[in-house]
């Protein structure tokens, strides 16, 4: 996305905008987030007593990855001019893994209207299982695990460069890393905090796009390729 002085189009505005609103939706999908549980049969008894809490904090969570999309890719977009295959591979992973994450929480969206809509809890506790079996887990898993490689692709191609983007970077990617943490432990605290980062580097990215910050360093990739 180049950035011209003094003018913002609509792709700009669709950015900054998607920088904001999609890393804030999902902080309050998680701010809404249940307790989570590594034990299957006590995750569904504690879903059962806060099904409508699960259901709506994954549907933020699914809505707010989504619109996260744009303001994602303009950030990969400077990371590629400064490293252009670094940021192209990021671009690549990190649209296979928001793939791979929206389909986890359209599952879990699921289970929770399958509670809602009056399904037993040991149905539930099966459909879990199903859901975290070994099967899918080894055809979402990497396909997950896409998103925080890109991320970090494209961080330390900002980092690098220092500057202004360095500092969104950073935070994006301490984010990403957190919301990893509780993927694996099942601890939302750390989702929450990790959205929260990147939420605030998403304003601040939203910021620094609005007021053309980028295009000197957008220029001297260009003066130096």
């Amino acid at each position: 996305m180049e950035i011209n002085a003094g003018r913002t189009d609509y792709r700009t505005l669709i950015a900054a905008a998607s920088l904001v609103a999609g890393p804030l939706l999902m902080t309050t999908g998680d701010l809404f987030h249940p307790e989570e549980r590594m034990d299957n049969a006590e995750q569904i008894a504690i879903l059962v007593n806060h099904a409508s809490r699960w259901y709506a904090a994954h549907l933020l969570l699914f809505i707010g990855i989504l619109v996260s999309i744009p303001g994602v890719l303009a950030l990969v977009n400077l990371a590629e001019q400064r490293k252009p295959a670094v940021g192209y591979a990021a671009r690549i992973l990190i649209l296979i893994g928001v793939a791979a994450l929206a389909a986890v929480f359209v599952g879990e969206m699921l289970i929770g209207r399958f509670v809602l809509d009056g399904g037993s809890r040991d149905a539930a506790v099966d459909f879990l299982n199903s859901m975290l079996s070994g099967p899918l887990i080894a055809a979402v898993g990497p396909a997950m695990l896409a998103f925080f490689v890109g991320v970090a692709a494209f961080a330390s191609a900002l980092v690098s460069g220092g500057g202004a983007p360095r500092w969104i970077a950073a935070l994006y990617s301490i984010g990403a890393l957190l919301i990893l943490i509780e993927i694996v432990s099942a601890q939302v605290r750390f989702s929450q905090i990790g959205n929260a980062l990147i939420f605030c580097a998403g304003v601040t990215g939203a910021r620094l796009i609005l007021k053309d910050v980028t295009r000197p360093l957008a220029s001297r990739v260009r003066s130096h390729a």
